[in-house]
């Protein structure tokens, strides 16, 4: 399927590919996605449901949903990320990663689907009977464990598939491709949410079988029919011991610090992530409000076929605008957006009004939400320099990581707190969770006066016209030295 010399070929490093090849090759990689997008949506939505159900708190559910992924993310990223840059072997440098790691990944989704069976047995041996723990306390103690076992396969595929594509797709059909790849994951995720997700506690752990055997039978197919193509050696690492770890490190924090714009670039996305790790609540807030799960699934639903239908749009608009700027406009719009959700925190509505409601806010925030995810990543690609763009986003992913890690235990440390301040007894049950946009709103004041200044660090130095990454360095045949003093000049 990857190479061929008959008819029109297209190439990339040292594969060629037909037309037929180039479309068998969007097959397979859309398929992976469909079945890595499905993956990645049960643990989150259906987890919390199950831990609140345990009886488990806040912040033992934030610890578990997003601070250990981020201390997960923040040592195995770069590690992962170089070790795969740096691999040569029969199969590529990315397939090795994803084939190797999909059958634990698999395993380990079974297994959380498969915790409560596995409670009931160790809850019914001596060793844990003398402990006095609860059924309740051991089976979110298991799923502790499988979830933890989860995001350290997932950590694999979660970090080099989004390195696949720029080594496989040829450059002049990547825009398209990553079009397609956001329509896929946005249709796959309003399948979830309008067929599965409304079934979420009654049927987990056929949902999370399911997932398990799909993710398994469908990325194998994946990684064994794309092929990679050639690399060259890659540079071999100098002599040295502690001191050349240290000096790595140095030179590596003091390239992705060099200039203040991307200081501005790292505080924006930092301010981001500690505004949005309230989001593993956001279900109990639809519940608190009167929405049933198959509600909450419809309308997630509903906006996922949304964002599929429009996202071509989207990207269309984003070409057109720079993506930085239409973020920054997007932000401030957003930003007078969310308080309309404080209307929670005043009204008491039946749950039908609820609904209705709920359905017109949604309806409201979706041209934005549409358009932020559609210049987000151009706008990566646009401010950072093109030299070291892996560099620079695996630091933006270690700050995001370690403001996950943190904030996420804020988070449920807030919720705790607006929970014996407003109880569930005289205010309604989940009433706490109606705080979820003071949260965001507060922490995405943060991000905005930074996305302004990084704003005007872009205009200072040139805007749209004229603005080059500082640091930015051109392939070339001169030496690695002259290479490293470009990147840290102002």
């Amino acid at each position: 399927m990857q190479r061929s010399d008959q008819g029109v070929r297209y190439s990339v490093g040292t594969l060629t590919y037909t037309k037929v090849g180039l479309v068998w090759l969007f097959f397979w990689l859309l398929w992976g996605d469909f079945c890595f997008t499905l993956m990645e949506a049960v643990v989150p939505s259906i987890v919390p449901l199950k831990l609140k159900e345990l009886g488990a708190p806040n912040w033992l559910m934030a610890m578990l949903l997003t601070s250990i992924p981020g201390i997960l993310n923040s040592v195995m990223n770069p590690i992962i990320s170089t070790a795969s840059d740096r691999h040569r072997g029969p199969r590529g440098r990315r397939i090795p990663f994803m084939l190797y790691a999909t059958p634990f990944i698999a395993a380990a989704l079974c297994l959380v689907g498969l915790s409560p069976d596995i409670a009931q047995w160790l809850h019914r041996t001596p060793l844990v009977r003398a402990t006095g723990w609860s059924a309740a306390a051991v089976t979110v103690g298991t799923m502790a464990v499988t979830l933890v076992f989860f995001r350290f396969c997932e950590m694999f595929i979660g970090t080099v598939f989004w390195y696949f594509f720029n080594d496989v797709v040829p450059k002049q059909f990547l825009a398209r491709f990553l079009g397609l790849f956001r329509m896929v994951g946005c249709g796959a995720g309003a399948l979830y949410n309008a067929f599965v997700f409304p079934h979420a506690l009654t049927h987990m752990r056929l949902i999370f079988l399911g997932a398990g055997a799909l993710y398994f039978t469908g990325f194998m197919l994946m990684c064994t029919r794309v092929k990679e193509g050639q690399y060259p050696p890659p540079d071999p690492y100098p002599d040295g011991g502690r001191m050349r770890l240290l000096t790595v490190i140095t030179t590596y924090l003091r390239q992705c610090l060099c200039h203040r714009i991307y200081v501005f670039f790292f505080l924006t996305n930092v301010f981001l992530t500690l505004a949005w790790v309230v989001g593993v609540f956001s279900v109990f807030l639809s519940l608190s409000l009167g929405l049933t799960l198959k509600q909450i699934g419809m309308i997630n639903g509903a906006v996922g076929v949304a964002f599929t239908l429009l996202t071509y749009p989207a990207g269309a608009l984003a070409d057109r605008v720079h993506p930085l700027r239409l973020l920054l406009w997007v932000s401030f719009v957003q930003f007078l957006y969310y308080p309309i959700n404080f209307i929670w925190l005043f009204t008491h509505y039946s749950p039908e009004v609820n609904f209705r409601l709920y359905i017109v806010i949604s309806v409201i925030g979706l041209p934005m939400g549409l358009i932020y995810t559609a210049v987000s990543f151009p706008m990566f690609m646009r401010i950072l320099p093109q030299s070291h763009f892996g560099q620079f986003c695996s630091f933006n992913a270690l700050c995001s990581a370690s403001a996950g890690i943190v904030g996420g235990v804020l988070a449920g440390a807030f919720l705790d707190r607006m929970r014996r301040l407003f109880p569930d007894a005289v205010y309604g049950q989940y009433f706490c969770y109606r705080f979820n946009p003071v949260w965001l709103v507060a922490w995405l004041s943060l991000n905005l006066i930074c996305l302004t200044l990084l704003y005007r660090e872009w205009l200072r130095l040139g805007g749209e016209k004229a603005y080059t990454p500082p640091g930015e360095v051109a392939v070339s045949s001169s030496g690695a030295e002259h290479k490293e003093k470009a990147v840290c000049a102002e």
